[in-house]
Parts: structure tokens; C-alpha cells; sequence
């Protein structure tokens, strides 16, 4: 048994204190008054008042036979007997609570089915009687509930929804319970029927309840959000819309409610809000970066304090504005703004460097990003533009390069004077290309070369240094190979797939440079220098130019190169002459004397030794001097 708390019409039953008859005249008396009632009237004895089972039927009217189907055949048994499945209820100890306190009992709305009795929903109410007697009144309100709520076919439809819908009476009490509403809240339909949802649910509405029933009332709907609990005790937020319902006369019966679970959503969109002021804060927070956002026609909408800061404009100056106040007049006449934003529309994101312009006319070299801002749909909305002033961080990274470059140059002339120097002494050019080859990787850190030298008939180049990673270029080739070596000075290539190349480099697609070697008129070689591939993380090779100081750097170590080998050269040249005839090409008197005296000396110092001496020398026939002279030295050590 449920009880709604909704008292049912009824009539009172019991007898006055005046009245004396016997029991018996007052029964004859109910029965002469009730049979035309559309209430049923049924009267209990109860034999034992303190066993309910106890209890004798003895009056039945016509609506109560024909609900609780029964006849008179029945009177004197007991309930136990007739309704057995009674006791599963609190029916019988109510009647008994009745029978021995003496006062009226509303029974509410309840729902009770037996074999004997027709299935439906009832609301009741028990009086006393004398002599330990009950009399229960109930009214059968099934036919009236299900006008109120939802078909059999549409209560099918309704269980399939994912969102709880139930209807109530107009006092609030459960006549129907989809399945979503037994998921969404955990209690079941049986549990829920005849229940008040304020009270089950423990309803929180933003305004007052009897404030929402006033508007159901006048304007037949209302909606808003509630806060419900479920049945393990957490709290739910659901979006709720109810619907008054009316019977055929126009009289209102309950109303029907939906609800559909928002907290999550409602959890998003605070955690949202909370994001949106969060970076609210933090953007306005920013000092050292102006984040403004634009409209679709690049209005400004919001303006931050570093916006201000560095653009010298207040929000409520700027906001409304046109956000090309911010480029040079030149910039603004090309139409570098709307181009701008063009840009970051089809492409997502639009970045530069450029000169920008503050409020008081000034200048400020600025790196700027607009982003394109798009809703779920995909729907352009706007734009977030980020400026930062660069313009110290520009001349601070001058500075460094600058100080880098010296450095570099330096070092550069450093080592080419050590090299310099070194080669200067060498004695022999085997001696001079292995100091070349220690200097060059060190003169040149990203580049790759070798040095080539023109052999003595001068009719080939060959490689006598090479250092880095060398493309697969000729080792040997002819002169006529080499653009250098052909114009007399360097040759320059920046760009392989447009420029002249020499053939001697089968192709190689480097920058590189080429620069002959000379001294006094004689081409003595050339040194070939290229820089190396720049790889990306995606494996494919970028070229590299050569910078104007390489090629400067390239041209200095070849003047270097080429006049140490001059130097040996003629180094070389005046000692042949110093030992050997100009005439003969024999070695001369002096040596021959320089070599005997040291020979001897070799011969004189160790002892034990024994050595011997021939010189000879061969004059020409037309020489007054002998043609032979021989002379042997023999010592022996004693």
C-alpha cells in the first residue's frame, strides 16, 4: 500500500452519541442510505482486538461488490479467508488501529491487486464503528489516473528515450515512471508510484515550487533547471520542461515532465568558464605581449595590458578600432593588413616580422601572429593576433652576431697566418700540402674542398690535398676543365641548377668556388671549395651558400698556398744553380770541394773504420783543365 496523503470523498458512517438503537437497526439504516454511492462501502468486525485476522465481513454495498467482486454469501467470513493476500498490505492492522482507537484514518492512494480483486488504484479512507466495527470508503481512481497519464503504446515509445519522463497528479504524486527515470535516478517504478518527487527526490528549484505551479497553471508548460538526488544519495542536474495535463472537461489532472541529465554538460561548462576566465586573467595579465582578438572585419574587440603597454592605446581608445592603425602608412596603402588576415583565414595562421606603429608615431620592429578562430562547426569567428616588441631583442642578437663574426675572422686570421708562416718554412711541397691539409678543416668548418696543383708538364691538374666530405668530383683533369683556370680568376657558383658549372665537378649540386693560383704570372694550381648539404629532418638535402667571407677567406689561403709553392720553387731553383754548372748542368767546383772535405771527415771520426774516397770528374775536350784527375785517400785507424 502506497498512501498519496490525498483524502478521498466519503461519508461519514459512524453513529451519533444520541444514538441507541442496536447495531443491527444502525446497519439496516447504512444499507437503506448507501447502495446508490459510487464509493464502495465495505463494514468489518473485529472479533479479537488483537488479532486482525479476526475481522468479519458484513456489509458490502453494490460498488463494492463489484470492485472487490463479492456477494453476500460472503458475510460472516473473515478477511483471512476472503482476502487472503490482504495481509501482505497494512490494511488490516490500520482497520485494526481503528477498531480499537476510535479514530478516522485517510488511507491516501494505493494500489492493490488480488485474484478476486480488479487491479487499479484506489484512494480510502476507514472510520469507526461501534462495537469494534470498521468501515472503509474507497474510491477507484484507476480509470481518472490513466487519463492522466501516457497509453500503453505511448508509454512503450516513452521507455525508449534516454531522457526520465514521469507524470503527477496535482498533488505531486508519481502515476508514471519511464525506464530512463528508474536509470537516471535508481528507483524503481514500483517504488516511485504514489511518491512525491519533491520529497523522494529532494528537489532544488531556483525559484519556489508553488511559484513554478502558478506559471504550469497559467501558461500550461514551464522549464528551467532543478537539482535532484538519486538514490545513492548524489546530487544530479537536470534540464527539466513540464506540461500540464488536462482531461476531457479541461480540468487539470498532473502535469508531464521531462528531464535530461545535464551535470555533465553543466560540469563542462563551468570547467569552460572557469578555462575562459582563467586565460581571461592570464591574458590580461600579460605585460610583455599584446593578445588582442578581432572580428571577421579585423575590429578590435579585446585589448590586454600588454597591448597597451607596448602600442601605447587605452581599451576604451582601441576597442571598436580597425586594427591597421597599428602599420605604416606604406603597409597600410599595399594592403598588408587585410592581407594579412586573408591569410590567416585560408591558412590557419598568418606570421611575420615587420615595423609597427604606437600611438605617438614611434616605431617598434614587431613579430606578430594572427590566428584564425573557428566555433565546432568549423565557422570562422575571428581572430587572435599576439604582437611582441623585438626590437631590443633584434639588436641584442646583432650585437652577438656581430661579436660572433669577429670572433670567427680572428680566428680565421690567426690560422692563416700560422699557416702562413708554416709554410713559408717548409722545404719541400710534399711538406707544404701536409700542412695545408691539417689548417684547411680548421679554416673551413662546414665546407669540403681540395687543393689542386698543375703538374710540371701542365697539361693536368691533380689533387695533392683534400679535407671534408669531397662530392665524387675528378681527382685528375685537364685544365680546360676548370673556369678558373681558364678566365685567370675565381669562379663563383651559388646556385648549380641555373649557373655555369666546371666540368671537372661532374655535376655536383653544391655552391662552390673555384680560385687560381699564381705567382708572378705562372698558374700554379687552384684551390676548389664548396659548402656542405644542409639535411632536414626529413632526409632531403638544402643548399648552402658560400658567404662573401668564405670567399674572401677562400681567395686569401689561396694566395697564401700559391706563393709558398712559388717560394719553393724558387727555392728549389737557385740551389740546383748554387751546385751545378749553368753550362753542363755538372755539379760545380765548390760542391765537389764542400763534398770531399765532408767525406773525409766522415772517414777521419769513427775508429776502426777503414774508408776510401774516389772523386772523379769529367771536363770537356776543349778544356785546358786535364781530362781526368783522380785522387785516393786511404786512413786507417790505428
Amino acid at each position: 500500500m502506497k498512501a498519496s496523503g490525498r483524502a478521498s470523498a466519503g461519508v461519514t458512517l459512524a453513529p451519533s452519541s444520541q444514538q441507541t438503537g442496536g447495531v443491527g437497526e444502525d446497519i439496516r439504516l447504512y444499507a437503506g442510505i448507501v447502495p446508490q454511492l459510487h464509493l464502495g462501502i465495505v463494514i468489518w468486525h473485529l472479533e479479537n482486538l488483537k488479532d486482525p485476522r479476526t475481522f468479519r465481513l458484513i456489509f458490502a454495498n453494490p460498488s463494492a461488490k463489484k470492485y472487490l467482486s463479492v456477494s453476500e454469501t460472503v458475510y460472516g467470513k473473515t478477511m483471512a479467508d476472503i482476502f487472503p493476500k490482504l495481509f501482505d498490505t497494512q490494511l488490516p492492522k490500520i482497520f485494526q488501529e481503528v477498531a480499537r482507537a476510535g479514530e478516522v484514518k485517510d488511507l491516501g492512494e494505493f494500489r492493490y491487486d488480488d485474484d478476486k480483486v480488479r487491479d487499479g488504484i484506489f484512494a480510502g479512507r476507514v472510520y469507526p464503528l461501534p462495537d469494534h466495527r470498521v468501515c472503509l470508503s474507497f474510491e477507484d481512481l484507476t480509470e481518472q489516473r490513466k487519463a492522466a497519464r501516457p497509453g500503453f503504446n505511448q508509454a512503450q515509445l516513452l521507455d525508449l528515450v534516454t531522457d526520465a519522463i514521469f507524470v503527477r497528479d496535482m498533488d505531486g504524486r508519481v502515476t508514471y515512471w519511464n525506464q530512463s527515470a528508474e536509470r537516471m535516478y535508481g528507483w524503481t517504478k514500483q517504488e516511485m508510484l504514489g511518491q512525491s518527487t519533491f520529497e523522494v527526490l529532494k528537489t532544488e528549484c531556483p525559484i519556489a515550487i508553488e511559484e513554478v505551479q502558478k506559471i504550469l497553471l497559467r501558461d500550461g508548460h514551464w522549464e528551467g533547471k532543478l537539482s535532484h538526488a538519486k538514490k545513492d544519495g548524489t546530487r544530479i542536474t537536470v534540464a527539466s520542461h513540464w506540461t500540464l495535463q488536462r482531461d476531457e472537461t479541461g480540468r487539470p489532472v498532473g502535469w508531464f515532465q521531462i528531464n535530461e541529465d545535464v551535470t555533465e554538460k553543466r560540469r563542462a561548462e563551468e570547467a569552460r568558464r572557469e578555462s575562459e576566465e582563467g586565460l581571461r586573467l592570464l591574458v590580461d595579465g600579460v605585460k610583455d605581449y599584446a593578445i588582442i582578438r578581432l572580428d571577421l572585419s579585423g575590429q578590435v574587440v579585446t585589448w590586454n595590458l600588454g597591448a597597451s603597454r607596448i602600442k601605447g592605446y587605452l581599451k576604451e581608445e582601441i576597442i571598436g578600432k580597425h586594427f591597421s592603425v597599428f602599420y605604416p602608412p606604406e603597409d597600410i596603402a599595399s594592403g598588408k593588413p587585410e592581407e594579412a588576415l586573408r591569410i590567416a583565414a585560408q591558412e590557419g595562421r598568418y606570421e611575420e616580422e615587420g615595423w609597427r606603429v604606437r600611438k605617438d608615431g614611434s616605431r617598434f620592429l614587431a613579430q606578430a601572429i594572427i590566428t584564425a578562430l573557428r566555433d565546432e562547426a568549423g565557422q570562422l569567428r575571428g581572430f587572435a593576433k599576439v604582437t611582441g616588441d623585438i626590437t631590443e631583442r633584434r639588436a641584442v642578437e646583432k650585437a652577438r652576431q656581430e661579436a660572433q663574426v669577429l670572433q670567427q675572422r680572428t680566428t680565421e686570421i690567426t690560422l692563416l697566418s700560422q699557416l702562413g708562416a708554416l709554410l713559408h718554412a717548409c722545404l719541400t711541397t710534399d711538406e707544404a700540402f701536409k700542412v695545408f691539409g691539417q689548417f684547411a678543416p680548421r679554416l673551413f668548418t662546414s665546407e669540403s674542398g681540395a687543393l689542386y696543383i698543375l703538374s710540371p708538364s701542365r697539361n693536368v691538374l691533380e689533387s695533392a690535398s683534400v679535407w671534408g666530405d669531397f662530392p665524387a668530383g675528378e681527382q685528375v683533369f685537364r685544365p680546360d676543365d676548370c673556369w678558373a683556370i681558364r678566365s685567370g680568376r675565381m669562379h663563383y657558383v651559388e646556385e648549380p641548377s641555373s649557373a655555369i658549372l666546371c666540368p671537372h665537378l661532374r655535376g655536383a649540386a653544391v655552391a662552390h668556388v673555384c680560385v687560381p693560383m699564381a705567382a708572378q704570372g705562372d698558374s700554379l694550381g687552384i684551390l676548389h671549395v664548396h659548402s656542405n648539404p644542409v639535411r632536414s629532418s626529413g632526409s632531403k638535402e638544402g643548399l648552402r651558400p658560400l658567404s662573401d667571407s668564405k670567399r674572401q677567406l677562400a681567395t686569401a689561403v689561396a694566395e697564401q698556398v700559391g706563393l709558398a709553392l712559388a717560394n719553393l720553387k724558387l727555392r728549389e731553383t737557385l740551389r740546383v744553380l748554387s751546385v751545378r754548372d749553368p753550362l753542363t748542368g755538372l755539379f760545380n767546383r765548390r760542391f765537389m770541394q764542400e763534398s770531399l772535405e765532408r767525406e773525409l771527415r766522415r772517414a777521419a771520426a769513427p775508429a776502426g773504420r777503414s774508408e776510401g774516397f774516389c772523386w772523379m770528374s769529367t771536363i770537356s775536350s776543349n778544356s785546358t783543365i786535364p781530362t781526368a784527375t783522380r785522387r785516393a785517400t786511404s786512413s786507417y785507424a790505428s
